[in-house]
């Protein structure tokens, strides 16, 4: 007990650290953050908790959960970018603890700790961790639902998800040893099938209600692909347990044909009707229906129709066909998804390659904790797939996977550590090199993005020297034979890097967001708070947010004379080589008042308003 409480105080400590530390400091980035942020509190000024809009058009695929978490959190904070973000924050925090007790259940208590600070330094998990997106409340539940999966299965087996094997090899001593005394003969062992879902439907609920909680923060999606995975992982163990009971054949022959039937093999009719009849498949989509449907239903009735229309032609079942927000589709998608997955793990994806190589050795040679690797390489693997598979490419993607990618590389870590000798050592120290070079790498791309971009912030070159340090420290420990302290020192490196990147280095791009600057000179110029802003030739819904009204789209210089002219306290942004163009329809009415750098890009913005 004392080493779970100390385990979940150092993680909480740690996630704290990563997603709390000024979490209001830089403004909303543009695009996806400040589209759900500007929604949120468009809907809260309405005080409307049923339909998303943005800018006073209908928002259809916006996922409805993390608009009610915002609108809860305006409520208790006001609205800002901190209660935009908090929600993702506190979820982020709560996805580490969670994949504390996943690694715990499925591996050992030092591999789930592990894997809890391995992910909260991912980059990309950290990043997003503190954005005001509907990620995070995803891979939340998504996580919990796993976690709840894991948990049934380990109350079952007396603790632990992996021990079948063990819980077998004792019924056969007992019916041995019964035997030779003369005693009954106790009851047949329960097939492996059996052990790994639930006992009851009612142990089934919070596995469902999670799932229901998930469509509710992104779609289907969120009961779909883990039902596939746990299904998957149910029809392969069952696969297994019949070749050991010989009532399948080995595939024979060439490596295609053993592949066909292997597949064959796992996707048996029979087993599959057997394995949703088990996993109360009725009774879970039955739950998430009652989560799910209610809001749908008035969302549609109070939108006449329009936003069930909407839903159904731009969320996942068109991404599946055509590119979404201008995300278009990579030619070769599974290396699309490998590279992002390398970058938006990084430090920690450099062992990555060697983790899933031991991974699958593990699996092919049946050893300890099979079970374990198997739903890990399930829950990877189908994730990985599905979005291999689709038009629409986006980093965020894969984040639902993070939790099983961070408690496949403990695994290897914590293996490697308990390893003696030379096992290994040639491996983890090329991974190690591959660090160092990235971490140069990232040094000399941070100083010249911020040479072109933030020059007087040239100083978050330095983050990148941070992988190099700490990758050659832990080499020489490795060389010292001091293993436990080189697992110590890349802690350390990706909690710094985490620190220098995302809580110290974000906030101070402030002053380059150019929204906020043009909405707080706009009034500070009118001397009110209630200030009209339109652009031309320009529009980032960051302006919604912090304009706190709509923000109309204007589309020639006479619309602009006219806007200006029928408001009392009207601005417009515009790009700066419009200008000419609109002073001669202007007239000399009106001036440039402000000149900012668009944030990551090359061109200027104006904002344009009366004398």
């Amino acid at each position: 007990m004392k080493l779970l409480l100390r385990h979940q105080a150092l993680l909480f400590l740690a996630a704290a650290v990563v997603f709390l530390i000024q979490l209001g400091g830089p403004a909303l980035f543009n695009h996806n953050e400040a589209r759900v942020a500007a929604c949120s509190a468009e809907m809260f000024r309405q005080g409307d908790w049923i339909v998303p809009r943005f800018n006073d058009e209908l928002q259809a695929k916006t996922p409805i959960l993390i608009h009610w978490c915002m609108l809860v959190m305006f409520r208790l904070f006001g609205v800002s970018e901190f209660s935009a973000r908090i929600t993702s924050a506190v979820l982020s925090v709560g996805t580490t603890l969670l994949t504390y007790h996943l690694g715990r259940k499925l591996y050992s208590p030092a591999i789930g700790f592990l894997a809890g600070l391995i992910l909260c330094t991912c980059l990309l998990f950290s990043a997003v961790g503190r954005a005001a997106t509907p990620d995070a409340v995803l891979v939340f539940f998504v996580t919990l639902a796993f976690t709840s999966y894991v948990w049934i299965v380990a109350r079952q087996r007396g603790g632990s998800f992996s021990r079948a094997r063990v819980l077998r090899a004792r019924q056969a001593e007992l019916e041995k040893t019964n035997a030779e005394a003369g005693s009954e003969p106790t009851p047949a062992p329960r097939t492996l099938l059996a052990q790994l879902v639930p006992d009851t439907w009612q142990l089934s609920v919070p596995l469902y209600v999670a799932m229901g909680s998930a469509v509710l923060a992104s779609g289907p999606v969120g009961v779909v692909l883990p039902c596939v995975i746990i299904a998957l992982f149910l029809l392969t163990s069952q696969r297994i347990e019949d070749l050991e009971q010989e009532t399948l054949l080995p595939p024979q022959g060439p490596r295609w044909r053993r592949w066909l039937s292997t597949v064959a093999q796992v996707l048996r009719p029979r087993q599959i009707l057997a394995v949703c009849r088990r996993m109360n498949l009725f009774v879970g989509l039955a739950i998430v229906t009652a989560i799910a449907l209610p809001w749908s239903f008035l969302a549609t009735v109070m939108t006449g129709g329009a936003w069930l229309q909407g839903y159904l032609q731009d969320h996942r079942v068109m991404a599946a066909l055509t590119s979404q927000d201008g995300h278009s589709g990579f030619p070769l998608y599974q290396l699309y998804h490998i590279v992002v997955i390398h970058l938006g793990c990084f430090p920690w994806s450099v062992f990555l390659p060697v983790a899933v190589f031991r991974l699958w050795e593990r699996l092919t040679e049946g050893a300890a904790w099979r079970d374990s690797d198997r739903l890990l390489a399930c829950w990877t693997g189908v994730w990985f797939i599905s979005f291999s598979l689709i038009s629409t490419n986006l980093a965020n993607d894969l984040l639902p996977l993070y939790p099983a990618v961070a408690l496949i590389l403990a695994r290897y870590l914590d293996d490697w550590r308990c390893e003696t000798g030379s096992i290994g050592v040639y491996s983890f120290q090329i991974c190690c090199r591959a660090q160092w070079i990235a971490g140069a790498v990232l040094f000399l791309g941070l100083c010249f993005t911020a040479y072109l971009y933030f020059p007087t912030e040239q100083w978050v070159g330095l983050a990148g020297l941070v992988p190099v340090v700490g990758a050659l420290a832990a080499t020489k420990l490795v060389d010292q034979e001091q293993r436990d302290n080189s697992v110590r020192v890349l802690i350390a490196t990706a909690l710094l890097l985490t620190l220098l990147l995302i809580d110290l280095a974000l906030p101070r791009l402030r002053p380059y967001q150019d929204s906020p600057v043009f909405v707080e000179d706009a009034r500070r110029r009118a001397q009110s708070a209630d200030v009209s802003i339109a652009t031309f030739d320009y529009f980032e819904p960051s302006l919604v947010f912090y304009a706190g009204k709509k923000v109309r789209k204007l589309d020639s210089p006479r619309q602009v004379a006219d806007f200006i002219a029928s408001e009392p306290h009207a601005y417009v942004v515009a790009r700066a080589n419009r200008y000419n163009e609109l002073r001669d329809v202007l007239m000399g009415n009106v001036r440039e008042l402000t000149r900012h750098r668009n944030f990551l890009t090359g061109h200027d913005l104006i904002l344009i308003g009366p004398f």
